[in-house]
Order: C-alpha cells, then sequence, then structure tokens
C-alpha cells in the first residue's frame, strides 16, 4: 500500500465529488485500501480541505483516555469517533484501544523511535581507536 501525498488526497476527494469516480476506483488507481479511501471522504466531508493541512500531532493521555472510553463504555462505533475527533486514520483509534487492553486498561504515552545507545555510541568509538595501527 503506497501513502498518498497531500495532493493525491485532494485529488481523490474532487475526483468523488465533482466527477463522481468511486472510492473502488481511485483505490485501485493509487493503490490504497478501499475502506482507507471512505474514510479520507468521510473525514473531508466532515471537517473541510483543511483538515489535510494538519501535520503530525501528539495527542495527550487525557484525549487518547476519552476517544477510548468512547468505544469501549459508551458503545460508539471506533470509525465515528474517529471522524468526530478528526484523527487522520481510523486505524490510529484501533492501535490505542489495543494499547488501552494490552497496558491493564490504563492509557500510557509509549516512547515512539528507536532507543538511543549513548554507552554503545563510546564503547565503539573506543575500540576502533584501540584498533588503529600505526
Amino acid at each position: 500500500m503506497t501513502k498518498l501525498s497531500k495532493q493525491d488526497k485532494i485529488d481523490i476527494y474532487n475526483n468523488w465529488k465533482n466527477y463522481n469516480i468511486s472510492a473502488n476506483l481511485a483505490a485501485k488507481e493509487y493503490g490504497v485500501n478501499r475502506t482507507n479511501l471512505f474514510y479520507l471522504i468521510a473525514l473531508i466531508e466532515r471537517h473541510g480541505i483543511e483538515i489535510l493541512d494538519n501535520s503530525y500531532k501528539d495527542y495527550s493521555v487525557e484525549f487518547k483516555e476519552k476517544a477510548i472510553k468512547r468505544v469501549i463504555y459508551d458503545h460508539e462505533t471506533a470509525r465515528q469517533v474517529s471522524l468526530d475527533l478528526g484523527l487522520p486514520s481510523q486505524g490510529m483509534l484501533h492501535n490505542w484501544i489495543r494499547k488501552y487492553k494490552e497496558d491493564g486498561y490504563n492509557v500510557i504515552n509509549h516512547k515512539k523511535g528507536r532507543p538511543t545507545h549513548e554507552g554503545q555510541r563510546q564503547t565503539d568509538s573506543r575500540a576502533s581507536e584501540a584498533n588503529k595501527t600505526f
């Protein structure tokens, strides 16, 4: 599956809205999952094309907890909650719920990215110095 650029998303939406190009056809053309395109179209319909201007956002523990509780305890659909909150992907909320259950029904902001290897760097540089021959 390919990642769509902002312009691709705008083109897909405009083709769907103005030229009645189906999301199924667009999914085949762009090589993406049709469910994701249906979500994209619904997201833009609800929040406008400006929703695509939002760059990466870091969500607070409280925000995640409210969203998760709407799904688990208030029995709202994850898709509906994701659309209401303007999440860029409906899978994001599913991931939060999975981690919520894995962490013993607690919301924890996990560190992103690879762990640092500060001690590793010093050790490697010392080893390379020792291996040099003059």
